[in-house]
């Protein structure tokens, strides 16, 4: 298990990856894109590769790219879908020059059109997308917090995508985000909730499938369907539940990475110093011994 966090590059994605390295991180989570946008960068394969030297040689592995928000591979409405596709196409093919091991992105919303049809579009989708994409970049699908009509809360969505497409075993798998759990309704509270997860986990879509934690505390109820996310032990999900969680032998192949808030100073920049103290709560939780 290598333990890390989601890194800001504000267009400095070599520097990004020097800070991770100091803060302590042994992997790192990037977007290549405006998360919020549809038009990818500008191609600069020289950055690109400078990037892909300096997560080496900081030791960063893996590095994972997380794929913008407005991807949504569930809906029936054309236009957006094939930008989806597009957009989803370009990340992956990035992820190889990025040097980045995996992609994950959110399921997507039905938008109305029920759960069944939104899981058909994602499966299309996907059919369309891995055969141009770089196989040595892996897709994970995300859960999600099941707000509205959002896929992707229960096993039972991940699964059905990775049960119909066994011919891309190798290049498909599942990120698992502990808030995300949480909202969703799946209690992770205490070692026997947690234990109780993960065997959902494996009996539904196995747990060789899981790839990615996002590891990230809340302040919201459980079941709030509500994706809002919290420094280590600063919400309500239990420390002993995510011990739980991160310590079981069955995960020792996974990443764990941070999406949690960063800690501003009184410039309003980034506290590094602080998120080194977070990093290290990662690693106490999942069991690192000094």
């Amino acid at each position: 298990m290598r333990i890390g966090r989601h890194m800001p590059t504000n267009s400095k994605m070599v520097k990004a990856a020097q800070l991770a390295q100091q803060i302590g991180c042994e992997a790192i989570q990037i977007f290549a894109s405006n998360p919020t946008g549809w038009k990818p960068p500008a191609d600069d394969p020289k950055l690109c590769l400078a990037f892909a030297e300096a997560a080496r040689v900081h030791q960063l592995d893996p590095v994972v790219l997380h794929a913008p928000y407005l991807i949504n591979l569930a809906t029936t409405d054309d236009v957006i879908w094939e930008k989806s596709i597009a957009l989803l196409t370009w990340t992956l093919q990035r992820g190889a020059l990025l040097g980045a091991r995996y992609v994950v992105f959110h399921t997507g919303s039905h938008r109305g059109a029920g759960i069944e049809v939104g899981l058909a579009r994602i499966i299309q989708a996907i059919e369309r997308i891995l055969p141009e994409t770089p196989e040595e970049v892996m897709l994970l699908l995300e859960n999600d917090v099941g707000a509205g009509n959002s896929l992707g809360s229960k096993f039972e969505h991940l699964n059905t995508v990775l049960a119909a497409l066994p011919q891309y075993r190798e290049r498909l798998g599942v990120c698992l985000d502990t808030a995300h759990l949480w909202g969703g309704g799946h209690d992770i509270s205490t070692p026997a909730a947690s234990m109780h997860v993960l065997q959902q986990c494996d009996d539904t879509f196995g747990l060789e499938r899981l790839q990615v934690i996002h590891l990230n505390d809340t302040e919201k109820a459980l079941g709030s369907h509500r994706d809002v996310h919290a420094r280590l032990g600063e919400g309500i999900i239990g420390q002993t539940g995510l011990m739980t969680l991160l310590q079981d032998p069955r995960l020792a192949h996974v990443a764990v990475l941070m999406e949690t808030p960063i800690k501003q100073d009184e410039q309003g920049k980034e506290d590094w110093v602080h998120d080194s103290g977070e990093v290290a709560k990662a690693k106490v939780l999942a069991g690192y011994r000094e």
